[in-house]
Protein backbone atom coordinates (compact mmCIF):
# COMPACT_ATOMS: atom_id res chain seq x y z
CA UNK A 1 0.00 0.00 0.00
CA UNK A 2 2.51 2.56 0.65
CA UNK A 3 4.70 1.90 -2.44
CA UNK A 4 1.01 2.77 -4.10
CA UNK A 5 0.95 6.22 -2.26
CA UNK A 6 4.22 6.69 -3.20
CA UNK A 7 3.92 6.32 -6.83
CA UNK A 8 0.54 8.53 -6.76
CA UNK A 9 2.64 11.52 -4.78
CA UNK A 10 5.31 11.30 -7.05
CA UNK A 11 3.25 11.53 -10.55
CA UNK A 12 1.22 14.33 -8.58
CA UNK A 13 4.05 16.37 -7.83
CA UNK A 14 5.77 15.54 -11.66
CA UNK A 15 2.81 16.37 -13.17
CA UNK A 16 1.86 19.85 -11.31
CA UNK A 17 5.82 20.78 -11.55
CA UNK A 18 5.79 20.17 -15.21
CA UNK A 19 2.95 23.02 -15.89
CA UNK A 20 2.96 26.50 -16.71
CA UNK A 21 4.75 28.72 -13.89
CA UNK A 22 6.66 25.86 -12.11
CA UNK A 23 9.63 24.30 -12.94
CA UNK A 24 9.87 22.41 -16.61
CA UNK A 25 7.23 20.41 -18.77
CA UNK A 26 9.34 18.03 -20.51
CA UNK A 27 8.94 16.18 -17.09
CA UNK A 28 5.71 15.44 -18.37
CA UNK A 29 6.76 12.83 -21.06
CA UNK A 30 7.54 11.00 -17.94
CA UNK A 31 5.69 12.29 -15.00
CA UNK A 32 2.91 9.13 -15.30
CA UNK A 33 5.02 6.32 -15.04
CA UNK A 34 4.91 5.93 -11.29
CA UNK A 35 0.83 6.08 -11.38
CA UNK A 36 0.96 3.55 -14.15
CA UNK A 37 2.94 1.57 -11.95
CA UNK A 38 0.87 1.83 -8.49
CA UNK A 39 -2.33 0.64 -11.20
CA UNK A 40 -0.07 -2.33 -11.67
CA UNK A 41 -2.20 -5.35 -10.84
CA UNK A 42 -5.14 -3.60 -9.64
CA UNK A 43 -8.86 -4.28 -9.52
CA UNK A 44 -11.37 -1.35 -10.78
CA UNK A 45 -12.40 -0.21 -7.78
CA UNK A 46 -9.06 0.40 -6.21
CA UNK A 47 -7.37 1.39 -9.58
CA UNK A 48 -10.58 4.35 -9.10
CA UNK A 49 -9.67 5.38 -5.68
CA UNK A 50 -5.69 5.49 -6.78
CA UNK A 51 -6.65 7.51 -9.99
CA UNK A 52 -9.04 10.01 -7.66
CA UNK A 53 -6.11 10.39 -5.52
CA UNK A 54 -3.70 11.08 -8.15
CA UNK A 55 -5.82 14.14 -9.86
CA UNK A 56 -6.78 15.24 -6.61
CA UNK A 57 -3.06 15.75 -5.28
CA UNK A 58 -2.16 17.33 -8.68
CA UNK A 59 -5.21 19.58 -8.31
CA UNK A 60 -4.32 20.44 -4.76
CA UNK A 61 -0.79 21.13 -5.76
CA UNK A 62 -0.91 22.77 -9.08
CA UNK A 63 -4.19 25.50 -8.11
CA UNK A 64 -2.54 26.01 -4.60
CA UNK A 65 -2.91 29.96 -5.89
CA UNK A 66 -6.56 30.08 -5.93
CA UNK A 67 -5.82 29.41 -1.50
CA UNK A 68 -5.43 32.92 -0.94
CA UNK A 69 -8.01 34.09 -3.19
CA UNK A 70 -10.71 32.09 -1.36
CA UNK A 71 -9.43 32.29 2.38
CA UNK A 72 -8.30 35.81 1.72
CA UNK A 73 -8.89 37.75 -1.01
CA UNK A 74 -12.94 37.06 -1.28
CA UNK A 75 -13.72 37.19 2.36
CA UNK A 76 -11.71 40.52 3.02
CA UNK A 77 -13.33 42.07 0.03
CA UNK A 78 -16.74 40.48 0.13
CA UNK A 79 -17.21 39.72 3.38
CA UNK A 80 -19.60 37.01 2.57
CA UNK A 81 -17.85 33.87 4.63
CA UNK A 82 -15.02 32.55 6.68
CA UNK A 83 -11.26 31.64 5.73
CA UNK A 84 -12.38 28.61 6.81
CA UNK A 85 -15.17 28.21 4.51
CA UNK A 86 -12.80 29.62 1.62
CA UNK A 87 -10.65 26.50 2.88
CA UNK A 88 -13.26 23.72 2.63
CA UNK A 89 -14.32 25.12 -0.52
CA UNK A 90 -10.83 24.51 -1.87
CA UNK A 91 -10.74 21.24 -0.99
CA UNK A 92 -14.59 21.07 -2.78
CA UNK A 93 -13.05 22.00 -5.94
CA UNK A 94 -10.37 19.36 -5.60
CA UNK A 95 -12.75 16.64 -5.31
CA UNK A 96 -14.66 18.20 -8.19
CA UNK A 97 -11.80 18.38 -10.58
CA UNK A 98 -10.96 14.65 -9.52
CA UNK A 99 -13.69 13.15 -9.86
CA UNK A 100 -14.07 11.95 -13.34
CA UNK A 101 -10.86 10.10 -12.68
CA UNK A 102 -12.42 7.42 -11.04
CA UNK A 103 -13.85 6.41 -14.31
CA UNK A 104 -10.00 6.30 -15.58
CA UNK A 105 -9.16 3.94 -13.12
CA UNK A 106 -11.90 1.73 -12.78
CA UNK A 107 -11.70 1.16 -16.58
CA UNK A 108 -8.27 0.97 -16.07
CA UNK A 109 -8.37 -1.52 -13.58
CA UNK A 110 -10.99 -3.52 -15.58
CA UNK A 111 -9.64 -3.92 -19.03
CA UNK A 112 -5.86 -2.01 -18.68
CA UNK A 113 -4.15 -5.90 -18.46
CA UNK A 114 -6.88 -7.81 -20.08
CA UNK A 115 -6.52 -6.60 -23.97
CA UNK A 116 -5.45 -9.09 -25.60
CA UNK A 117 -3.49 -7.11 -28.30
CA UNK A 118 -0.49 -5.51 -27.04
CA UNK A 119 -0.88 -2.63 -30.28
CA UNK A 120 -3.87 -1.60 -28.35
CA UNK A 121 -3.21 -1.35 -24.66
CA UNK A 122 -1.02 2.21 -25.17
CA UNK A 123 -4.51 3.19 -27.45
CA UNK A 124 -6.47 2.35 -24.98
CA UNK A 125 -4.60 3.98 -22.17
CA UNK A 126 -4.22 7.46 -24.07
CA UNK A 127 -8.26 7.31 -25.72
CA UNK A 128 -9.30 6.37 -21.41
CA UNK A 129 -7.19 9.59 -20.30
CA UNK A 130 -8.53 12.04 -23.47
CA UNK A 131 -12.34 10.82 -22.38
CA UNK A 132 -11.59 11.73 -18.72
CA UNK A 133 -10.50 15.22 -19.76
CA UNK A 134 -13.15 15.74 -21.79
CA UNK A 135 -15.59 14.78 -19.03
CA UNK A 136 -14.29 17.18 -16.66
CA UNK A 137 -14.19 19.89 -19.37
CA UNK A 138 -18.40 19.82 -19.99
CA UNK A 139 -21.36 21.61 -18.25
CA UNK A 140 -21.42 24.36 -15.77
CA UNK A 141 -18.56 22.99 -13.84
CA UNK A 142 -16.35 22.42 -16.87
CA UNK A 143 -12.79 23.29 -16.72
CA UNK A 144 -10.17 22.70 -18.56
CA UNK A 145 -7.18 23.73 -16.53
CA UNK A 146 -4.31 21.29 -15.79
CA UNK A 147 -4.70 19.51 -18.76
CA UNK A 148 -1.30 17.45 -19.72
CA UNK A 149 -0.83 19.64 -22.62
CA UNK A 150 -0.27 22.66 -20.85
CA UNK A 151 2.81 21.54 -19.81
CA UNK A 152 3.84 21.81 -23.55
CA UNK A 153 3.03 25.49 -24.27
CA UNK A 154 6.43 26.74 -25.30
CA UNK A 155 7.76 23.63 -26.90
CA UNK A 156 6.54 25.28 -30.54
CA UNK A 157 7.20 22.81 -32.69
CA UNK A 158 5.16 20.17 -31.16
CA UNK A 159 2.15 22.82 -30.48
CA UNK A 160 2.24 22.56 -34.86
CA UNK A 161 -0.20 19.24 -34.85
CA UNK A 162 -3.13 21.87 -32.95
CA UNK A 163 -4.94 23.11 -35.72
CA UNK A 164 -5.47 19.66 -36.62
CA UNK A 165 -5.72 17.92 -32.86
CA UNK A 166 -6.13 20.35 -30.48
CA UNK A 167 -4.54 19.68 -26.96
CA UNK A 168 -6.49 16.62 -27.00
CA UNK A 169 -4.24 15.20 -29.46
CA UNK A 170 -1.11 16.58 -27.10
CA UNK A 171 -2.67 14.71 -24.20
CA UNK A 172 -3.09 11.43 -26.18
CA UNK A 173 0.66 11.81 -27.41
CA UNK A 174 2.15 12.28 -23.84
CA UNK A 175 0.20 9.04 -22.16
CA UNK A 176 1.11 7.15 -25.16
CA UNK A 177 5.22 7.92 -24.24
CA UNK A 178 4.02 7.86 -20.63
CA UNK A 179 2.78 4.41 -20.74
CA UNK A 180 5.28 2.67 -23.10
CA UNK A 181 8.04 4.30 -21.04
CA UNK A 182 6.25 1.99 -18.20
CA UNK A 183 5.83 -0.71 -19.80
CA UNK A 184 9.42 -0.64 -21.09
CA UNK A 185 10.44 -0.19 -17.30
CA UNK A 186 8.51 -2.97 -16.21
CA UNK A 187 10.00 -5.26 -18.40
CA UNK A 188 13.60 -4.25 -17.06
CA UNK A 189 13.85 -1.29 -14.69
CA UNK A 190 17.65 -0.87 -16.12
CA UNK A 191 16.26 0.12 -19.16
CA UNK A 192 15.70 3.61 -18.00
CA UNK A 193 18.16 4.65 -21.36
CA UNK A 194 15.99 3.94 -23.42
CA UNK A 195 13.50 5.77 -21.49
CA UNK A 196 15.40 8.88 -21.81
CA UNK A 197 16.19 7.90 -25.63
CA UNK A 198 12.47 8.09 -26.71
CA UNK A 199 12.50 11.61 -24.58
CA UNK A 200 14.97 12.92 -26.18
CA UNK A 201 14.30 12.23 -29.90
CA UNK A 202 10.90 13.98 -28.67
CA UNK A 203 12.51 17.16 -27.77
CA UNK A 204 15.08 17.14 -30.75
CA UNK A 205 11.91 16.37 -33.24
CA UNK A 206 10.53 19.75 -31.64
CA UNK A 207 13.69 21.72 -31.99
CA UNK A 208 13.27 20.73 -35.82
CA UNK A 209 9.74 21.70 -36.30
CA UNK A 210 10.43 24.99 -34.44
CA UNK A 211 13.43 25.53 -36.69
CA UNK A 212 11.11 25.31 -39.43
CA UNK A 213 8.46 27.40 -38.55
CA UNK A 214 8.22 30.86 -40.48
CA UNK A 215 8.47 34.03 -38.96
CA UNK A 216 5.06 35.58 -37.90
CA UNK A 217 5.21 39.89 -38.49
CA UNK A 218 1.74 41.91 -37.61
CA UNK A 219 0.92 44.79 -39.50
CA UNK A 220 -1.82 46.16 -37.54
CA UNK A 221 -0.80 48.30 -34.49
CA UNK A 222 -2.94 47.79 -31.08
CA UNK A 223 -2.40 49.37 -27.51
CA UNK A 224 -2.46 47.08 -24.91
CA UNK A 225 -3.32 49.10 -21.87
CA UNK A 226 -2.88 47.21 -18.51
CA UNK A 227 -4.33 49.15 -15.61
CA UNK A 228 -2.98 47.84 -12.79
CA UNK A 229 -5.51 48.46 -10.63
CA UNK A 230 -5.82 46.10 -7.42
CA UNK A 231 -8.68 44.55 -6.52
CA UNK A 232 -9.72 46.67 -3.24
CA UNK A 233 -8.76 49.82 -5.18
CA UNK A 234 -10.87 49.33 -7.98
CA UNK A 235 -13.91 48.65 -5.91
CA UNK A 236 -13.33 51.56 -3.66
CA UNK A 237 -12.59 54.03 -6.08
CA UNK A 238 -15.74 55.02 -8.17
CA UNK A 239 -16.19 55.48 -11.88
CA UNK A 240 -14.94 58.94 -12.15
CA UNK A 241 -11.76 57.96 -9.84
CA UNK A 242 -11.01 55.20 -12.41
CA UNK A 243 -11.70 57.43 -15.02
CA UNK A 244 -8.76 60.04 -13.89
CA UNK A 245 -6.76 57.06 -13.62
CA UNK A 246 -6.78 56.44 -16.99
CA UNK A 247 -6.78 60.35 -18.29
CA UNK A 248 -3.16 60.04 -16.24
CA UNK A 249 -1.66 56.79 -17.59
CA UNK A 250 -3.77 56.46 -20.79
CA UNK A 251 -4.36 59.74 -22.45
CA UNK A 252 -0.98 59.92 -24.65
CA UNK A 253 -0.76 56.60 -25.90
CA UNK A 254 -1.48 56.22 -29.95
CA UNK A 255 -4.90 57.09 -31.18
CA UNK A 256 -5.09 52.98 -32.31
CA UNK A 257 -7.24 50.73 -31.34
CA UNK A 258 -6.98 50.14 -27.75
CA UNK A 259 -7.66 47.38 -25.31
CA UNK A 260 -8.96 47.80 -21.72
CA UNK A 261 -8.98 44.72 -19.35
CA UNK A 262 -12.43 43.21 -18.36
CA UNK A 263 -13.97 44.80 -15.46
CA UNK A 264 -12.05 48.41 -15.39
CA UNK A 265 -15.24 49.22 -13.70
CA UNK A 266 -16.15 46.08 -11.51
CA UNK A 267 -19.77 47.29 -10.19
CA UNK A 268 -21.20 49.82 -12.55
CA UNK A 269 -22.83 50.04 -15.80
CA UNK A 270 -21.32 53.80 -17.33
CA UNK A 271 -23.31 54.12 -20.09
CA UNK A 272 -24.90 57.58 -20.52
CA UNK A 273 -22.84 58.68 -17.36
CA UNK A 274 -20.18 61.21 -16.77
CA UNK A 275 -17.82 58.68 -16.49
CA UNK A 276 -18.43 57.14 -19.90
CA UNK A 277 -18.51 61.22 -21.30
CA UNK A 278 -15.14 62.15 -20.46
CA UNK A 279 -13.86 58.44 -21.69
CA UNK A 280 -15.01 59.26 -25.13
CA UNK A 281 -13.81 62.46 -24.74
CA UNK A 282 -10.11 61.20 -23.81
CA UNK A 283 -10.57 58.76 -26.61
CA UNK A 284 -12.38 60.90 -29.79
CA UNK A 285 -10.63 59.87 -32.30
CA UNK A 286 -9.44 55.99 -32.08
CA UNK A 287 -11.65 52.68 -31.03
CA UNK A 288 -11.25 51.40 -27.87
CA UNK A 289 -12.67 48.20 -25.82
CA UNK A 290 -13.32 48.39 -22.49
CA UNK A 291 -15.02 45.95 -19.83
CA UNK A 292 -17.54 46.96 -17.24
CA UNK A 293 -21.20 45.00 -16.15
CA UNK A 294 -24.21 46.05 -18.09
CA UNK A 295 -27.39 46.02 -16.36
CA UNK A 296 -30.69 46.10 -18.47
CA UNK A 297 -34.20 44.68 -18.49
CA UNK A 298 -33.57 43.45 -15.04
CA UNK A 299 -30.41 41.18 -16.55
CA UNK A 300 -26.67 41.72 -15.96
CA UNK A 301 -23.80 40.57 -17.73
CA UNK A 302 -20.00 40.78 -17.60
CA UNK A 303 -19.19 42.99 -20.99
CA UNK A 304 -16.47 44.75 -23.16
CA UNK A 305 -18.01 47.49 -24.44
CA UNK A 306 -16.97 48.73 -28.30
CA UNK A 307 -16.56 52.70 -28.92
CA UNK A 308 -15.71 53.91 -32.08
CA UNK A 309 -14.80 57.25 -32.75
CA UNK A 310 -16.71 59.17 -29.74
CA UNK A 311 -19.49 56.98 -30.16
CA UNK A 312 -20.90 54.16 -28.48
CA UNK A 313 -20.76 51.02 -30.66
CA UNK A 314 -21.57 47.62 -29.40
CA UNK A 315 -20.62 44.81 -27.10
CA UNK A 316 -19.92 41.31 -26.03
CA UNK A 317 -21.31 39.82 -23.38
CA UNK A 318 -19.70 36.78 -21.54
CA UNK A 319 -20.60 33.33 -22.59
CA UNK A 320 -18.88 30.78 -20.30
CA UNK A 321 -19.64 32.11 -16.62
CA UNK A 322 -17.37 31.35 -13.70
CA UNK A 323 -19.16 28.88 -11.56
CA UNK A 324 -20.23 29.86 -8.11
CA UNK A 325 -18.34 33.62 -8.29
CA UNK A 326 -20.61 34.68 -11.69
CA UNK A 327 -23.36 31.96 -11.85
CA UNK A 328 -24.50 28.79 -9.32
CA UNK A 329 -24.54 25.97 -11.16
CA UNK A 330 -26.87 23.41 -10.70
CA UNK A 331 -28.97 25.13 -7.67
CA UNK A 332 -30.54 22.21 -6.78
CA UNK A 333 -27.17 20.22 -5.53
CA UNK A 334 -24.99 23.94 -5.11
CA UNK A 335 -27.89 26.38 -3.82
CA UNK A 336 -26.34 26.62 -0.39
CA UNK A 337 -23.14 28.29 -2.19
CA UNK A 338 -24.58 31.37 -3.30
CA UNK A 339 -22.43 33.15 -0.70
CA UNK A 340 -19.50 32.71 -3.03
CA UNK A 341 -20.31 34.72 -5.92
CA UNK A 342 -18.18 38.25 -6.87
CA UNK A 343 -20.33 41.50 -6.92
CA UNK A 344 -22.92 40.03 -8.52
CA UNK A 345 -24.37 36.91 -10.86
CA UNK A 346 -24.79 37.48 -14.70
CA UNK A 347 -26.21 36.20 -17.23
CA UNK A 348 -25.11 34.76 -20.03
CA UNK A 349 -24.91 36.23 -23.45
CA UNK A 350 -24.00 34.92 -26.99
CA UNK A 351 -20.98 34.58 -29.03
CA UNK A 352 -20.18 36.97 -31.75
CA UNK A 353 -17.78 39.18 -33.80
CA UNK A 354 -17.17 42.65 -34.68
CA UNK A 355 -16.00 44.67 -37.71
CA UNK A 356 -13.64 47.25 -36.52
CA UNK A 357 -12.78 49.36 -39.45
CA UNK A 358 -9.35 49.20 -40.61
CA UNK A 359 -8.69 45.80 -37.96
CA UNK A 360 -10.87 43.81 -39.52
CA UNK A 361 -13.24 40.95 -37.44
CA UNK A 362 -12.23 40.77 -33.90
CA UNK A 363 -13.54 37.84 -31.81
CA UNK A 364 -13.62 38.89 -27.98
CA UNK A 365 -13.45 36.79 -25.01
CA UNK A 366 -13.28 37.61 -21.56
CA UNK A 367 -11.22 35.73 -18.61
CA UNK A 368 -11.11 32.32 -18.54
CA UNK A 369 -13.04 31.62 -21.89
CA UNK A 370 -9.92 31.22 -22.93
CA UNK A 371 -9.30 27.94 -21.63
CA UNK A 372 -11.99 26.59 -23.75
CA UNK A 373 -11.32 25.52 -27.13
CA UNK A 374 -14.69 25.38 -28.26
CA UNK A 375 -15.48 28.95 -28.04
CA UNK A 376 -12.06 30.18 -29.43
CA UNK A 377 -13.24 27.97 -32.26
CA UNK A 378 -15.99 29.09 -33.17
CA UNK A 379 -15.03 32.37 -33.43
CA UNK A 380 -12.10 31.99 -35.38
CA UNK A 381 -14.25 31.10 -38.19
CA UNK A 382 -15.80 34.40 -38.73
CA UNK A 383 -12.62 36.52 -37.52
CA UNK A 384 -9.44 37.59 -38.43
CA UNK A 385 -7.77 37.58 -34.90
CA UNK A 386 -8.81 37.01 -31.37
CA UNK A 387 -8.53 39.13 -28.03
CA UNK A 388 -8.63 37.69 -24.44
CA UNK A 389 -9.53 40.72 -21.73
CA UNK A 390 -9.49 39.47 -18.20
CA UNK A 391 -9.09 40.75 -14.60
CA UNK A 392 -6.46 38.26 -12.92
CA UNK A 393 -6.47 40.64 -10.58
CA UNK A 394 -7.03 38.44 -7.81
CA UNK A 395 -3.93 36.49 -7.80
CA UNK A 396 -0.91 37.48 -6.17
CA UNK A 397 0.52 34.49 -7.63
CA UNK A 398 2.95 35.05 -11.08
CA UNK A 399 1.86 31.23 -11.65
CA UNK A 400 -1.82 31.99 -11.94
CA UNK A 401 -0.98 34.64 -14.63
CA UNK A 402 1.07 32.56 -16.72
CA UNK A 403 -1.11 29.79 -16.67
CA UNK A 404 -3.88 31.75 -17.55
CA UNK A 405 -1.79 33.42 -20.55
CA UNK A 406 -0.71 30.07 -21.89
CA UNK A 407 -4.02 29.11 -22.75
CA UNK A 408 -3.88 31.96 -25.28
CA UNK A 409 -1.07 30.37 -26.82
CA UNK A 410 -2.94 26.72 -27.32
CA UNK A 411 -6.28 28.80 -28.77
CA UNK A 412 -3.73 31.11 -31.03
CA UNK A 413 -2.00 27.79 -32.83
CA UNK A 414 -5.26 25.70 -32.86
CA UNK A 415 -7.10 28.52 -35.28
CA UNK A 416 -4.11 30.04 -36.81
CA UNK A 417 -5.00 33.57 -34.94
CA UNK A 418 -3.50 36.13 -33.31
CA UNK A 419 -4.26 36.13 -29.79
CA UNK A 420 -3.80 39.67 -27.68
CA UNK A 421 -4.42 38.77 -23.97
CA UNK A 422 -4.60 42.44 -22.30
CA UNK A 423 -4.99 41.65 -17.72
CA UNK A 424 -5.68 43.91 -15.49
CA UNK A 425 -2.36 42.85 -13.71
CA UNK A 426 -0.85 41.03 -16.22
CA UNK A 427 0.17 39.04 -18.12
CA UNK A 428 -0.67 40.95 -20.97
CA UNK A 429 0.75 40.11 -24.89
CA UNK A 430 0.63 38.89 -27.95
CA UNK A 431 0.23 35.03 -28.97
CA UNK A 432 0.98 34.62 -32.37
CA UNK A 433 -0.32 32.07 -34.98
CA UNK A 434 2.40 29.74 -34.73
CA UNK A 435 3.21 29.97 -30.68
CA UNK A 436 5.59 32.77 -30.39
CA UNK A 437 5.30 34.90 -27.17
CA UNK A 438 5.42 38.61 -26.98
CA UNK A 439 4.48 40.09 -23.57
CA UNK A 440 4.35 43.73 -21.49
CA UNK A 441 7.72 43.72 -19.38
CA UNK A 442 7.10 44.02 -15.76
CA UNK A 443 5.78 47.72 -14.71
CA UNK A 444 4.90 48.20 -18.67
CA UNK A 445 1.27 49.56 -17.92
CA UNK A 446 1.35 49.93 -22.20
CA UNK A 447 2.70 48.78 -25.25
CA UNK A 448 2.21 49.00 -29.23
CA UNK A 449 1.60 45.24 -30.57
CA UNK A 450 1.25 44.42 -34.02
CA UNK A 451 -1.43 41.82 -35.28
CA UNK A 452 -1.41 39.63 -38.68
CA UNK A 453 -4.85 39.20 -39.37
CA UNK A 454 -5.84 35.52 -40.77
CA UNK A 455 -8.77 34.07 -42.79
CA UNK A 456 -7.81 30.26 -42.87
CA UNK A 457 -9.91 28.10 -41.00
CA UNK A 458 -8.29 25.30 -39.67
CA UNK A 459 -8.98 21.65 -39.46
CA UNK A 460 -9.48 21.94 -36.17
CA UNK A 461 -11.35 24.93 -35.90
CA UNK A 462 -14.30 22.64 -38.43
CA UNK A 463 -14.17 19.62 -36.76
CA UNK A 464 -13.54 19.97 -33.21
CA UNK A 465 -12.78 17.28 -30.75
CA UNK A 466 -13.17 14.77 -32.94
CA UNK A 467 -10.27 12.92 -31.30
CA UNK A 468 -12.47 12.41 -28.44
CA UNK A 469 -15.04 9.94 -30.63
CA UNK A 470 -12.24 8.27 -31.77
CA UNK A 471 -10.83 7.23 -28.11
CA UNK A 472 -14.45 6.43 -27.21
CA UNK A 473 -13.76 3.42 -30.17
CA UNK A 474 -10.89 2.84 -29.17
CA UNK A 475 -12.54 1.82 -25.57
CA UNK A 476 -14.84 0.43 -26.66
CA UNK A 477 -12.91 -2.30 -29.10
CA UNK A 478 -10.78 -2.45 -26.20
CA UNK A 479 -13.44 -3.74 -24.02
CA UNK A 480 -15.15 -5.94 -26.39
CA UNK A 481 -11.69 -7.76 -27.30
CA UNK A 482 -10.62 -7.99 -23.20
CA UNK A 483 -10.44 -10.73 -21.44
CA UNK A 484 -12.56 -11.67 -19.05
CA UNK A 485 -12.32 -10.67 -14.83
CA UNK A 486 -13.91 -12.81 -12.47
CA UNK A 487 -14.61 -9.77 -10.26
CA UNK A 488 -14.01 -6.13 -10.29
CA UNK A 489 -12.71 -6.61 -6.52
CA UNK A 490 -10.10 -8.76 -7.73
Amino acid sequence: MLDVLIGVAISSLFVAISMPGYLYGGFIFIALVPLFFALERKGPVFSALVSFLYFFLFTFINFNYLIPVLTTGFPELFGRFSSATGFFVYILFCILEALPFLLFGFLYGLWGDKIRYRFLEPLFVASLYVVTEFIRGIGDLGFTGGRLSDALYNFKGLLQILPYVGTFGLTFLIVVVNYESYKILRKNKYNIHIVLSIVCCLFLLNGILEYKLPEAIGEKPVVLAQTDLAQRVKYEYDSLQIVKYINDNFSQTPDYLTVFPEAVFPSTDIRNTDAEEQLLAMFRNRTFIVGYPTIENNKGFNSLHIYKNGNYADRYDKTKLFPFVEMLPYKGIFGKFDFLRGAAYFDKGELKTFQIDGYGRVGLQVCFESYFSNVSRELSKSSDYLIVSTNDGWYNSKIALTQHFTQSVFRAVETRRDVLQVSNTGISGLCDAYGNMTVLPYGTQWKVLYVDPKSEVTFYAKYGDYLVIISLIVIIISGMTARKRKTIFE
